[in-house]
């Protein structure tokens, strides 16, 4: 039979397989016996003709039919290995078993096209039937699967979000990139390096810095690492004893040590730590920082070492100072008695004059003694501060100058928003006295006098006693940097010695305090004292 061209007589055939269906069907079987004669002649064709030889097939239509089913036959049996082999290489796709399912509808609607190719020859309708049947299950199974995960899969992100996830975090990385390099560079620069060791098993790892500091090569077996290579004497006891805390009683560290480099170099380090503890409070790792401390400690050492020898020198010094002064006031004072066992009237003139001036040289070196005895007490001597309320004190000194203020008919204004201090009672008397009794002395005889004294507290909160007055004033630019200096004098008057201040600043610097001047000539002073 040549099937390559229609057959002319297949109307008649098709119709001599309806006679006999219509005359089987006249007796019709029970529904048991048609499934069982169903499943028995499922690969029979004795009762279906070939398609060729039902109805009036041209070649062109034919062919057509059974190229467009092969075509689609052979499409659906490729597409499932495509996604088997999409699924075995990305485990990571979502719903992995509906692809599955998927693959196994695909098959069976290509099996059902390749079949219905074949009826053209083979007639295996029941057969055909009962994979189309199957193909249905499936292809319900399939869409009732796609409906469960349809609200998951439109929370999947979409390829944009995942694009643009990807690129923040390909900004993230540069910038954590960029980070670690600044901040291995910090440390390099530094000479801080970072470590870790795991407990048990002491895996360690270790920043490239402190291979640096302890001069070892980059890929250096740490397992080897022991502490008694690099500490040594007291600095190993140290760092031993700092672990062994660390690990059986939880306690961190902070030890300056020194260390013997894989180089045998001598270097001052800085090693800090501190545990680490599961949730069962069991330490499982160890974790600090190496510091190379070796300049500044060298620099502290040299430093330590000039502050022994320098405070050593100014204890001799002091010491030479209270010798020399004990000496020369002694030598005065016998020069004085001696003076004073002198008839003058049994001098001549001439002797008479040279001992008046001796008499003169005598005294005022004996004042000097006292002034420079006075100040070494000051500065030897720890005197203990006691809160006193100011008001009280200025009152006290401005008591003892009232005859003077009445009589050159001065004012003074005192306004204390700082009423109570700590300080030494008899310095702040000191420090007022000579600041009220400058303030007469110096006074500008051309205008009334006028003292004002204040307490306030500064933009950094510090307590500050000022005293100002419009008297003569000071020229800054020439004395200003000898004003507080031992015998420095600024106006011509014969009862000015030059102490007062200098007392001053002395016994407010022994306080830890400082003293500021404002002044001009002709307009007056303000002594500003920071206590």
């Amino acid at each position: 039979m040549n099937h390559l061209n229609p057959i002319k007589d297949s109307v008649a055939v098709c119709g001599a397989y309806c006679e006999k269906t219509h005359a089987h069907t006249a007796t019709k079987a029970s529904l048991g016996n048609q499934i069982s004669e169903f499943f028995s002649k499922l690969f029979s064709t004795v009762d279906f003709p070939a398609r060729w030889h039902c109805g009036t097939w041209t070649d062109f239509h034919g062919w057509l039919y059974i190229i467009s089913d092969l075509s689609i036959w052979a499409a659906y049996f490729a597409i499932p290995f495509l996604l088997l082999k999409l699924v075995r290489r990305r485990k990571d796709l979502p719903f992995p078993k509906i692809f599955l399912l998927f693959v196994a509808f695909i098959l069976l609607c290509g099996l059902t096209h390749l079949i219905d190719a074949g009826i053209f020859w083979w007639p295996a309708y029941r057969f055909s039937a009962l994979v189309r049947f199957i193909t249905g299950i499936i292809s319900i199974f399939s869409v009732y699967a796609l409906y469960r995960i349809v609200p998951l899969a439109v929370n999947i992100r979409t390829v944009k979000d995942l694009e643009y996830e990807m690129e923040k975090r390909r900004e993230v990385e540069d910038k954590l990139a960029a980070s670690e390099f600044l901040l291995s560079e910090a440390g390099r620069i530094s000479r801080v390096g970072g470590w870790e060791t795991e407990l048990p098993g002491n895996k360690r790892t270790w920043s490239n810095t402190v291979y640096d500091i302890f001069e070892l090569p980059y890929d250096t077996d740490m397992s080897t690492y022991k502490v008694s290579d690099y500490f040594f004497g007291e600095n190993l006891t140290i760092a031993q004893q700092a672990l062994d805390d660390a690990i059986n009683n939880n306690i961190k560290w902070d030890n300056e040590l020194q260390i013997r480099t894989a180089k045998g170099n001598i270097v001052w380090i800085r090693s800090t730590g501190e545990p680490v503890q599961d949730d069962n409070g069991n330490v499982i790792k160890l974790r600090g920082i190496f510091m190379d401390i070796d300049r500044y400690k060298q620099n502290e050492l040299a430093l330590n070492k000039s502050l022994e020898l320098t405070t050593l020198n100014n204890q001799q010094l002091k010491n030479f100072t209270h010798i020399l002064s004990h000496n020369i006031r002694n030598h005065a004072s016998n020069m004085a008695l001696i003076s004073s066992l002198v008839d003058e009237e049994k001098l001549d003139d001439n002797n008479k004059e040279l001992f008046e001036k001796m008499n003169n040289v005598s005294a005022a070196l004996n004042d000097t003694l006292e002034h420079l005895s006075e100040a070494i007490r000051i500065k030897d001597t720890v005197i203990q501060s006691e809160v006193l309320n100011i008001r009280k004190e200025v009152d006290k000194v401005l008591d003892i100058f009232q005859s003077d203020l009445n009589f050159n008919n001065a004012k003074v204004s005192v306004q204390l928003d700082v009423e109570t201090i700590s300080f030494p009672r008899i310095y702040l008397e000191s420090i007022l006295t000579n600041l009220v009794s400058n303030a007469i002395k110096y006074r500008n005889p051309q205008v009334p006098l006028h003292i004002d004294i204040k307490t306030y507290k500064n933009s950094s909160l510090e307590t500050v006693l000022a005293c100002a007055d419009n008297g003569l004033g000071i020229d800054l630019r020439l004395h200003g940097n000898k004003i507080f200096g031992l015998y420095k004098t600024f106006h011509d008057r014969k009862d000015a010695h030059g102490v007062g201040l200098f007392l001053v600043k002395t016994q407010v610097e022994s306080q830890g305090g400082q003293i500021e001047v404002e002044s001009k000539p002709g307009i007056g002073s303000t002594f500003k004292i920071i206590l």
